[in-house]
């Protein structure tokens, strides 16, 4: 699935404020009206709360994800994560810790923008550099917003979360999630908002930058390999890459090979501290994302 497809698809539902779940799910999904007017950041926040939340005192994991558009049952008609339904039955099974969600919607047109790090923009070859301003352009922008968005992650969004809602403040009980353009953003978001989020998960990421053109730019992997290795030892922190070896997703591969081998190094060792899965499939989302339940159980156990 081409990335312009992924962004035709954020005209998506628009939930209203709170409602129950159905289909066999519990829990409710609460919008968050503090956030709602903060559009050139974030359209919209939703907070998804398993069944008990309100008949207990124990504090919450708490699962961040991007393009929140597409985070719960009967989101987007259907081409959805289904998060809030598999954190309920993960939970049911006790195979992970209480768990609610906070899903972060995108910027719609502005996706890109909000998604692609500037600190991958500012590594970069002169190459990279143009493919990035040309998509820059397309939108009728002058900038990247990764910074601000970042920023508005740990500065706001987390601190109104733990300040309203029964959540853990460890950092080992933060995890940031996304895929695809935004599975790129979630790895950006680990590195650099490192003290803020100790588990992360990053689900068939476009570490290529491809734009329609579907253009290598050979430097890239080892741009990726310096920027992960400002995450230093592992500390308890657990970190999900996954890729598919069809479609765009194939063109992954030296990308996460070199990630994956920057933190080896640094000590996070497979299966503990990093994951690392190939599908034999396509990218996440042409593929409903059936790698998730793994994923979940994997990064919230």
């Amino acid at each position: 699935m081409r990335r312009r497809s992924f962004i035709g698809m954020t005209a998506a539902a628009i939930a209203s404020p709170a409602f129950a779940l159905d289909s066999g799910s519990s829990g409710r999904i609460e919008t968050i009206p503090e956030f709602s007017d903060a559009s050139s950041v974030v359209p919209r926040v939703r907070v998804f709360l398993p069944s008990g939340y309100d008949s207990n005192e124990q504090r919450y994991k708490t699962l961040y994800m991007l393009d929140g558009q597409f985070a719960f049952e009967g989101d987007s008609d259907g081409i959805n994560f289904e998060a809030d339904r598999r954190v309920t039955r993960l939970m049911d099974a006790g195979t992970i810790q209480p768990t609610m969600i906070v899903a972060i919607d995108n910027l719609g047109d502005d996706r890109f923008l909000q998604y692609m790090p500037e600190s991958i923009y500012e590594r970069a070859s002169p190459e990279l550099r143009s493919t990035v301003e040309r998509e820059i352009e397309r939108v009728g922008a002058t900038s990247l917003s990764s910074n601000v968005f970042i920023e508005f992650l740990q500065r706001q969004l987390k601190p109104f979360i733990d300040a309203n809602y029964r959540t853990s403040s460890d950092r080992l009980d933060a995890a940031i999630f996304g895929a695809s353009m935004a599975g790129v953003m979630s790895g950006a978001i680990f590195v650099e908002a490192q003290e803020t989020f100790g588990l992360g998960a990053s689900m068939s990421p476009n570490w290529a930058i491809y734009d329609e053109r579907f253009i290598d730019h050979p430097s890239l992997p080892e741009v990726w390999r310096d920027y992960f290795s400002a995450l230093g030892p592992p500390e308890g922190r657990r970190f999900w890459l996954d890729h598919g070896t069809e479609m765009m997703d194939a063109g992954m591969v030296p990308h996460q090979l070199a990630i994956a081998e920057s933190m080896t190094n640094l000590g996070w060792r497979r299966g503990c501290n990093l994951q690392t899965r190939v599908y034999d499939a396509g990218h996440a989302y042409a593929q409903t994302a059936f790698q998730m339940d793994e994923l979940l159980a994997w990064l919230l156990a």
